[in-house]
């Protein structure tokens, strides 16, 4: 297995299989008899405090609000029964044989697609993420010189006259264009003015962009929740392919701690690198310490999944079956399989298409540690209610 660190998986995986999107069929149904066992590895009380994050979400969308699955148009309200019905069987905490019996009696399962090509068995790949903890200071004083910037007023949303699809950029005068990129941003001092916090590397700061949320410890102990507001709406570039394909090091022994070591013989050369992705995350504080996926919900370790959504329902009750590390004294003992229930509630620029799933392992170092080194084949099932049950 490569084993390669978090920031790797993030940066590497999705350009080496592609942003495939969903032009191919998403999911497949399937008869009991090819459904998987329905057993899972861990206790059930994270797993309904994650159901109901879902339900609290679904409950506030439209009424009239519509999902797609195996290119049926359902109601949001199927989706919101599925996860109530689920969750009642759980309560009346079944035998693993009655489990898997009420499930495959009970639910339509499909399968996801999983990665575009020659795939019978519909794998996917299944890489993990998690939340990190980063020293910070509200003040810019040594050594606490990089900021974390919240919304400028500069950015601007539009949806586009044609597409109609949502558009960042800025306004000049009238006149509409992109918003700037990394290096603009930084360079020039665009979001100056807007400054939520302030870290010790620019490489801590590029990795809080690369997950999304994280907390950041101040001075004196306080922690505080940080977490994803809006982005400049440029496009994602590893830094890691981009340090690959020019020679800096190999696929195969890249990892965060070699690019960070990478930075520290070759100073001059951090900055071009890191704008080497035009992508540029903006923040807000939260108020809790939990990490934050899009749904606008506070993710559950081990229960929370990233996916593309234009793929699979958001909030969706899923079964996940692939391969964990079991850590001992700080290391990796040994990989064994697992199969869980998990819920759809984040995503992320680099997972695309139906072929990639993201698991949300936790936070810290031991988190980062153990998720980093997934990077593992599985299978995705999606549970729905059949609708003489609704």
């Amino acid at each position: 297995m490569c084993k390669v660190t978090l920031l790797c998986i993030a940066l590497f995986c999705s350009l080496f299989l592609g942003f495939a999107g969903c032009t191919q069929k998403n999911v497949h149904p399937l008869v009991a008899s090819k459904s998987p066992q329905f057993t899972d590895d861990l206790q059930y009380r994270d797993l309904d405090r994650a159901i109901e994050q879902s339900l609290i979400y679904l409950r506030t969308r439209p009424k009239n609000s519509q999902f797609t699955i195996d290119d049926q148009s359902l109601s949001i309200d199927h989706l919101i029964r599925s996860l109530e019905f689920f969750r009642n069987l759980i309560a009346a905490q079944p035998s693993a044989a009655q489990f898997n019996s009420q499930i495959n009696s009970y639910f339509d399962i499909f399968q996801a697609a999983g990665t575009s090509g020659y795939n019978p068995q519909r794998n996917m790949l299944v890489t993990s993420y998690y939340q990190p903890i980063f020293a910070g200071s509200l003040e810019r004083k040594p050594p606490y010189l990089y900021p974390i910037y919240g919304i400028p007023d500069t950015l601007a949303l539009r949806r586009d006259p044609e597409s109609g699809h949502k558009e960042i950029g800025r306004l000049e005068g009238s006149r509409f264009s992109r918003y700037w990129t990394r290096g603009e941003i930084e360079n020039h001092g665009h979001a100056k003015g807007n400054e939520l916090v302030y870290l010790k590397d620019p490489l801590d700061a590029f990795l809080l962009h690369v997950q999304g949320s994280g907390l950041i410890k101040l001075p004196g102990g306080k922690i505080k929740g940080i977490h994803y507001a809006m982005k400049n709406g440029r496009q994602y570039k590893s830094i890691g392919k981009h340090m690959v394909e020019t020679g800096r090091m190999q696929l195969e022994e890249a990892g965060i701690d070699t690019i960070r070591n990478y930075f520290v013989t070759h100073p001059e050369e951090q900055q071009s690198i890191l704008h080497h992705n035009d992508s540029f995350i903006f923040f807000e504080w939260t108020s809790t310490h939990g990490a934050i996926g899009n749904l606008g919900r506070e993710l559950t370790a081990q229960r929370s999944i990233a996916v593309d959504q234009h793929c699979f329902p958001s909030g969706a009750l899923s079964f996940l079956v692939s391969r964990k590390p079991v850590l001992k004294n700080g290391r990796i003992n040994n990989w064994v399989p697992f199969g869980r229930f998990v819920l759809v509630q984040d995503t992320g620029s680099a997972i695309r298409g139906p072929g990639r799933v993201d698991l949300f392992w936790g936070t810290g170092d031991e988190a980062g540690f153990a998720a980093g080194r997934m990077k593992e084949a599985g299978t995705l099932y999606f549970l729905l209610l059949k609708k003489q049950f609704l």
